[in-house]
């Protein structure tokens, strides 16, 4: 009972709390209207494949040419949360978030392969 260590525990708890608090008290990311106006700006562009895994390939966020090699995808719709003028996803379309993913209100894009 006279180690220095048996503070430890409480030290290590007390660290935990604090970690959780200032998580729990941080505003979230929000997109602005400059992301939602870059993301609109994709639609009918090409982008090429930066990684990810099959079920969620990452897409460079800079257009390329379609005629390209790189090209992968064909950006042919753009989701808004909370916009009313969004419009469902044409069929056969992966929904990706291009620009910022995990940001609250990014809008989304509807991509078709362009080659298989």
């Amino acid at each position: 009972m006279r180690s220095p260590y048996r503070l430890a525990p409480l030290v290590i708890a007390l660290l935990i709390v604090a970690v959780a608090l200032w998580q729990a008290t941080r505003p979230a990311s929000h997109a602005t209207k400059t992301d939602i106006s870059a993301a609109e700006a994709l639609k009918g562009q090409c982008l090429a494949r930066s990684g990810g895994t099959a079920k969620a390939p990452r897409y460079l966020p800079v257009p390329v040419t379609c005629s390209s090699s790189a090209a992968s995808v064909k950006v042919v719709a753009v989701l808004v949360p909370g916009s009313g003028r969004s419009v469902p996803c044409p069929a056969g379309s992966l929904v990706v978030q291009v620009l910022e993913p995990n940001v609250v209100g990014e809008p989304s894009e509807c991509v078709l392969a362009l080659r298989t």
